[in-house]
């Protein structure tokens, strides 16, 4: 029924030829209630003193389709949009709105021997076989989250969303499975020696499936990067200078429905002043435990030394970050969630929550930053409900 009446909304807005695909709409609408607090420095300010405050969690809305092309080939699309703070009106706490297709958005082909081809908007194969699809992120689409798509987080640093991009994800033979990703640099600024830049990114991973078991490594590269040490962003084109990120990650379901998560990152900043390379590696220790329709899950991440870091001392750009967490599944669509996350930043690093994070200025403005040293602590409840 739900699929009849999309194809007869589709067919309605004048593109009947998709109606006779397979269409379906999915999604989620999620929210927390949360007290959170920041302690350390620009803490004093109204924009980052303990308050409570009623949080999206990462809720979105797609629409996907399918057409059988024979010999097991399909033609596949997807059109994924945020509805990221519908709470307060559709603005984030960054100044930004919520735009149709920001999330993954993509036409391509899928066929049962040899695989699928993506392109448009996509999460990168780095992400999707290290990250998603191994779980460390235990607290995902909650402000308890590590990764979400950017730089400024405590873990999985290296992953992304890529744009203008090309992906292809073998079928899983013996249980292994590959993804190559390429994202085009459709800018090509230069830089301050006017020499143009090439910021192409190039991904690739594979990942490991036998019984309870799940193995994945990694590889992420950004050409023509210059690190900006202390805001968590790498968005200075430098030519010549890369960077990449390298991660090994597991996990194993034991018989008990108990989980155990770990990995390991490391990442390699090119220095624009001609210094060697910035280094530095993050990694992940999680647990959950499910009792039928409840879940416990607890996770410590750490950030750790900056290696040849040129403001500082390696230790000071260190962070660490424990999560207590749980959910519970009052029906197939329906979820409570809670949670409890602390992260502590020594005195030069700035990592912030993965999802509404907190701003020392700039709250409500593109120009939203959070001060370098702060402990960030947030606890909340609330519910989810997909569709």
């Amino acid at each position: 029924m739900k699929k009849r009446m999309i194809a007869a909304a589709i067919t309605a807005i004048g593109l009947s030829p998709l109606a006779q695909a397979d269409v379906t709409l999915y999604g989620f609408m999620s929210a927390s209630v949360e007290s959170v607090k920041a302690t350390g420095n620009g803490s004093a300010s109204n924009e980052m003193g303990a308050r409570l405050r009623v949080e999206d969690q990462n809720s979105r809305i797609g629409i996907k389709g399918n057409e059988d092309l024979g010999n097991g080939t399909r033609a596949i699309w997807q059109v994924e949009s945020a509805l990221r703070n519908f709470e307060q009106g559709g603005t984030t706490d960054t100044g930004t709105s919520a735009v149709f297709a920001t999330r993954n958005t993509f036409v391509g082909l899928d066929n049962s021997r040899y695989g699928t081809i993506q392109l448009g908007n996509h999460d990168s194969s780095y992400r999707r076989l290290t990250t998603i699809a191994i779980g460390q992120n235990v607290m995902a689409d909650t402000t308890a989250d590590i990764s979400a798509n950017n730089n400024s987080t405590i873990g999985n640093r290296g992953d992304t969303r890529l744009a203008n991009s090309v992906h292809y994800t073998t079928p899983v033979v013996g249980g292994l499975q590959v993804g190559l990703s390429w994202g085009a640099d459709e800018t090509r600024a230069s830089d301050t020696n006017q020499a143009q830049t090439n910021r192409a990114r190039y991904t690739a991973a594979a990942l490991y499936t036998h019984g309870g078991l799940k193995v994945a490594a990694g590889f992420d590269r950004t050409n023509d990067t210059a690190a900006k040490l202390g805001t968590g962003s790498f968005n200075t084109a430098y030519a010549g200078k890369n960077r990449s990120f390298y991660k090994v990650a597991a996990a194993y379901r034991f018989v008990t429905n108990t989980a155990l998560i770990g990995d390991y990152e490391y990442g390699s900043y090119g220095s624009a002043t001609g210094s060697s390379d910035m280094k530095q590696s993050d990694w992940t220790i999680a647990l959950t435990q499910d009792f039928g329709a409840a879940t416990l899950k607890a996770a410590y991440h750490k950030l750790g030394k900056l290696s040849n870091a040129t403001t500082g001392t390696p230790e000071q750009w260190a962070a660490k970050q424990w999560i207590l967490g749980g959910t519970y599944n009052l029906s197939k669509q329906t979820q409570l969630l809670a949670y409890y996350t602390r992260l502590q930043n020594n005195t030069l690093q700035n990592a912030n929550f993965g999802v509404d994070g907190l701003y020392s200025s700039g709250n409500g403005t593109t120009s939203a930053a959070l001060a370098a040293g702060n402990t960030l602590t947030a606890i909340g409840a609330g519910i989810k409900v997909c569709f």
